[in-house]
């Protein structure tokens, strides 16, 4: 990591130098997890995009759907290894953003697995995805021996406490930080239908509401009666849909093809669905093994606000884990994360994910021989 900052020609900020090195302190100004997560979180937002020099990154097989397993992998000296979990996003586990994270990730020496959900890359929750995270977790504990952190977003994050409630990935983690996660499926979909019934016309989404429209529309082609060209214009502007470009923008295929389309009752019909009880945590998070940290966006358009709140209290009933810590803050959207919107609230993030950089460096090189 330190040759990737290197590189970048940005002065190193004043604030972060005062958090670091405060005139007058004696002691080690910050444990080296928060360092890292500091690090990590100044490289994610000014650092270089683009493959490094010291990461390694090789697709390990593929799914069903051909989305590719990767795994990043820091040329140098390794320390604890990471998995990432996905939301909803058409590019899988090739999500522009992700793959950054990732690369940022190994570049502070930590291996990084990211595996392909192809049902949240098709807009549909399936239990076949949370036995694909399971899966993610066992494969990195072969790989490398040690328990893996997670870093799990959205929908994803549901998942990862799921899998990581089964019994074959109880030892498999050592720790799990949840952006954006529900507890119940059923009442995330349900607030998700409130909303777009309280906002019927789609000229005045914001990027939150316009996403879940674009999603009902491809989750349920089946039903709908449109033409090919129109097809190809929502499902482009859903792959891109996470990149840079105005909002206005971002509308306009569904403002010319699918704005007179019933979204309430799309949703409606979904709820409809029969959903597996391993979609949601709910009941199933006493088993979960590891610390776990919640973080969420009080103007989440997507889940209900008592979501953490319930996470949190069944987590806290378990025996001789440490208790659950939140960050509940509007610096993170439900698919970006913007910390310098607020230096404290980006001050307590870093506290929040340092557990997943301590890095047990010893355990990890005793794991590799």
């Amino acid at each position: 990591m330190g040759k990737e900052l290197r590189r970048v020609e940005r002065p190193f900020p004043r604030f972060l130098a005062c958090i670091l090195w405060a005139p007058g302190r004696t002691e080690p100004p910050m444990a080296l997890g928060s360092l890292s997560a500091l690090r990590l979180m100044w490289d994610y937002l000014k650092g270089r995009r683009g493959p490094r020099s010291q990461v390694t990154e090789t697709s390990i097989l593929h799914s069903p759907q051909g989305h590719p397993w990767l795994l990043y992998s820091p040329t140098g000296p390794r320390l604890c290894p990471m998995t990432l979990i996905h939301g909803v996003t058409a590019h899988a586990s090739e999500d522009v953003n992700l793959v950054h994270l990732a690369r940022c990730i190994a570049s502070l020496g930590h291996p990084c697995l990211t595996p392909p959900l192809d049902g949240l890359a098709h807009f549909t929750h399936t239990d076949t995805d949370v036995t694909i995270v399971a899966d993610a977790f066992q494969r990195s504990l072969d790989l490398f021996r040690v328990p893996t952190g997670v870093w799990a977003f959205s929908y994803g994050a549901s998942y990862a406490l799921s899998a990581a409630a089964r019994p074959e990935c109880r030892e498999a983690c050592r720790f799990i930080a949840g952006f954006g996660a529900y507890y119940r499926l059923e009442s995330a979909l349900e607030h998700q239908r409130q909303l777009l019934e309280k906002s019927p016309e789609p000229i005045d989404d914001d990027s939150d509401l316009l996403y879940l429209r674009y999603t009902l529309l491809v989750c349920q082609r089946k039903r709908l009666s449109l033409p090919a060209s129109a097809w190809t214009s929502i499902e482009t502007a859903l792959a891109d849909f996470m990149l840079p470009t105005p909002l206005h923008e971002k509308q306009q295929a569904l403002l010319q093809y699918a704005r007179h389309i019933d979204y309430v009752e799309l949703m409606a019909n979904y709820q409809r669905h029969a959903l597996s009880s391993a979609l949601s945590p709910a009941g199933h998070l006493r088993q979960v093994a590891c610390p776990v940290v919640l973080l969420h966006d009080p103007k989440d358009r997507f889940i209900p606000p008592d979501q953490v709140q319930l996470i949190q209290n069944e987590l806290d009933c378990r025996n001789h884990v440490l208790k659950t810590r939140t960050l509940t803050t509007p610096m993170l959207s439900h698919v970006r994360v913007d910390p310098m919107r607020n230096l404290y609230d980006a001050w307590q993030l870093i506290r929040l994910l340092s557990p997943l950089f301590e890095t047990h460096t010893a355990t990890c090189r005793a794991g590799r021989k």
